[in-house]
């Protein structure tokens, strides 16, 4: 799939993991939608691309609402379609408890917007990725993978229902469209290097190394350049390397 020109959307991207895969979009040559809640975040990643010569704007888009993801389906579409679609928006809410002892308006708000939102996007926005024989790439989290505790069960719940969403759908069911999905560990970002930086040295070797979020972003777009089978799967765990998952034969 050849990226120049193409419009890539890209939620979640007025700051941190978001705003890096939408920098590398805008690297490759796509024109890019910014779409964050905090519009004039977004409008000031897609400033920012602009001064370096990329084709972006900013949408403000509060994935939780359907009515903001219709209209940014529509922003889509009247620019010609989506030929990329990015599901970063993700993470565990704020609410001071965690389940099972969280409220359930708390829990479902975190099982929608790492799982219903992609969903739902990603269907408002087929027609035009049908048209442009376009890719998806669905951001998912190791908090998905293993057995061991994890700190947010909604959240490791709803990323794991992403990567097998993305697995099946890797059939013909979307009609060229190829969904694949990458899946990092703890990703290099401000707030996780500060995290890492206050970590004794015996705790961080217990831990896998920080993933580097320019890492990750280019694994995204090579997903959607390298014309990946729908249904992979490529899982970022250390910072060293890919482990690239191919669908299962249907």
């Amino acid at each position: 799939m050849d990226l120049t020109g193409c419009l890539a959307v890209v939620t979640g991207a007025g700051a941190g993991l978001g705003e890096v895969v939408a920098r590398a979009a805008a690297a490759r040559g796509c024109r890019v939608l910014v779409a964050d809640r905090d519009g004039e975040a977004a409008e000031r990643v897609a400033a920012g691309l602009r001064t370096t010569g990329g084709r972006a704007r900013g949408v403000a888009c509060d994935v939780l609402l359907d009515d903001d993801l219709e209209r940014l389906a529509a922003e889509a579409d009247a620019e010609g379609g989506a030929a990329l679609l990015v599901n970063n928006a993700g993470g565990w809410g704020d609410a001071p408890a965690q389940y099972p002892d969280a409220d359930p308006d708390e829990w479902s708000a975190v099982l929608a917007l790492n799982l219903r939102t992609p969903m739902l996007l990603l269907q408002r926005c087929l027609p035009g990725l049908r048209r442009h024989g376009g890719a998806v790439v669905n951001v998912a989290s190791s908090g998905a993978l293993g057995r061991a505790p994890y700190g947010s069960p909604p959240y490791g719940a709803a990323k794991a229902g992403l990567i097998r969403l993305t697995t099946s759908l890797g059939g013909p069911a979307t009609g060229g469209v190829r969904v694949t999905c990458v899946v990092p560990g703890w990703v290099g970002l401000p707030r996780a290097l500060e995290e890492w930086d206050a970590l004794t040295v015996a705790e961080r070797s217990g831990r896998p190394a920080l993933v580097p979020s320019e890492h990750v972003a280019a694994t995204v777009l090579d997903l959607a350049a390298d014309d990946a089978p729908g249904g992979t799967v490529v899982e970022l765990l250390d910072g060293t390397g890919r482990t690239v998952l191919a669908p299962d034969p249907a």
